[in-house]
């Protein structure tokens, strides 16, 4: 497998590519945008029986204003309503024990902690879990809930339509086509139904884009190499 430039991004290199200008010893220009070809998003149709909380996402953790994951589970315990999720969540602990509970929290600080039954969580893409399955969701602390599981069934048809985390970080175009969406994202976060539609197939890199974006629209900069590490299994 090609390695592709992307695999060698320090966050330095990385806010180059995602900044709009670029600093000489004279002035400030700015830097010409990546031409990459448009991208093709298949419209996602929800099924009449599926849950009115459906989330199907890469949660970046943190404070609920950003976080789908928190804002569904939120959202469902206050109208007693099932959910359906099939989230990943990046995690400083992505050990799944083989029966019994399991409490999955994203590693950003202030993160929503999700206690569920473990075989509705799946670590095969770890340090990222996916927690998978319909439940009933009950609040029990202001950043904490508890799911029982109601159905262990996926729901294809509200997966995102398009490429997979391999393809989109051995792509040709991978560093100019991920750094360019998540400086889109980062210039305005009231768009991010439309890069989730458009990003979603690939949830690591999905997650990427994320970080990055938050970091750069929180501190101006990039606080961590998040791309290098949701490509990271594929680029070695």
């Amino acid at each position: 497998m090609r390695l592709r430039p992307l695999a060698l991004l320090s966050a330095a290199a990385l806010l180059a590519t995602t900044t709009a200008c670029v600093s000489t010893p004279d002035e400030t220009r700015p830097q010409p945008r990546p031409s990459v070809s448009k991208e093709e998003v298949t419209p996602i149709e929800t099924p009449d029986d599926a849950p009115k909380v459906s989330i199907v996402d890469s949660s970046p953790g943190g404070a609920k204003d950003t976080d789908p994951l928190w804002q569904g589970l939120a959202e469902a315990a206050e109208k007693k309503t099932e959910a359906y999720l099939k989230v990943y969540v990046h995690t400083g602990n992505p050990e799944v024990p083989d029966s019994g509970e399991t409490t999955v929290t994203a590693d950003s600080p202030d993160s929503v902690s999700v206690t569920v039954d473990s075989k509705n969580v799946d670590d095969g893409a770890s340090p990222f879990l996916l927690i998978h399955g319909t439940f009933e969701v009950e609040e029990i602390g202001n950043s904490a809930y508890t799911l029982k599981t109601v159905d262990d069934e996926d729901i294809p048809e509200l997966d995102p339509k398009g490429p997979d985390d391999e393809k989109r970080c051995t792509a040709d175009d991978a560093q100019d086509r991920i750094g360019l969406a998540a400086d889109d994202l980062a210039e305005d976060p009231g768009r991010r139904e439309e890069f989730r539609q458009q990003w979603g197939g690939s949830p690591r890199v999905w997650w990427g884009i994320q970080m990055t974006a938050i970091s750069l629209g929180e501190e101006g900069g990039v606080a961590g190499d998040y791309l290098t590490e949701a490509c990271g299994e594929f680029l070695q």
